[in-house]
């Protein structure tokens, strides 16, 4: 089985409650989330997410995760989904340190 696709989604994701208080006075009413979709040569389909804290928080962090995505995903087109240490070893190799961002893989 082989790695044919991988795609990321932005996806809003409004906080039930209406809106999330931080310290500071610094508040968040949605959360920047990112779906992935992982697709094989033999019609499997895998999902994964990563959601940030929020903006609040860290404000890189939503748009680092979809940026490292880009970064690594052409590189595992092809690899075996099933082997997970080579996926994290070659992961590893391509982006030192971001484990959220590979977290969604």
């Amino acid at each position: 089985m082989k790695i044919t696709r991988i795609a990321a989604y932005r996806v809003l994701l409004p906080l039930k409650e209406g809106s999330y208080q931080w310290s500071g006075g610094k508040s968040v009413e949605v959360f920047d989330s990112t779906v992935v979709r992982v697709e094989t040569d033999e019609g499997f389909v895998g999902h994964g997410e990563v959601c940030p804290l929020g903006p609040a928080y860290l404000p890189a962090y939503a748009g680092g995760v979809r940026a490292g995505l880009r970064e690594l995903a052409p590189h595992l087109i092809g690899e075996d989904p099933l082997r997970i240490n080579r996926l994290n070893d070659r992961m590893d190799q391509l982006l030192k340190g971001h484990p959220y961002v590979k977290s969604g893989i």
